[in-house]
Formats: C-alpha cells, sequence, structure tokens
C-alpha cells in the first residue's frame, strides 16, 4: 500500500518559505548536482556563509568561463 499524503496541499506559507536561488537567476539550473570532496578548513569556512550555493555557482562559474570557455557560453577546451 503506498505511502505519504495522497492528496498534499501547497500553502501560500509553504510557497513563500521555499528555498530561493540567491542569485539572478538568469540561465536554468541543470538537473544533474555536481559534488566535491573539500577540505576540512574550507568546508568549515563555506558552511558558515549565509548563501554558500549562490557562492559557490557565482565562483565556478566566474572560473569556468574564464578557463574553460573562449566566448562565455560555449565550451572551448585548451
Amino acid at each position: 500500500m503506498p505511502k505519504g499524503n495522497p492528496n498534499p496541499i501547497i500553502t501560500p506559507e509553504f510557497k513563500a518559505n521555499q528555498f530561493k536561488r540567491g542569485d539572478e537567476g538568469t540561465e536554468p539550473l541543470s538537473e544533474k548536482l555536481l559534488c566535491v570532496r573539500l577540505t576540512h578548513s574550507i568546508d568549515e569556512v563555506l558552511r558558515s556563509l549565509p548563501n554558500r550555493s549562490a557562492w559557490v555557482r557565482r565562483v565556478i562559474t566566474e572560473a569556468a568561463q574564464r578557463e574553460l570557455m573562449k566566448d562565455g557560453s560555449k565550451a572551448a577546451r585548451e
């Protein structure tokens, strides 16, 4: 027998408190997740940030555009 709520209701309060991206969000996010393991010291600093996902996303995007992409949109590995 299936478990869970067969008729879930999303209230306005629930919608208002859902996770927000924290960045401009001009381009849709990938469906796939990218996970990395960090050293303890870096992990501790990142987890202390109020919006670490937006910061990590911005830093990775800037580095990828600078180092891996010629015009910022098409991958061109050297």
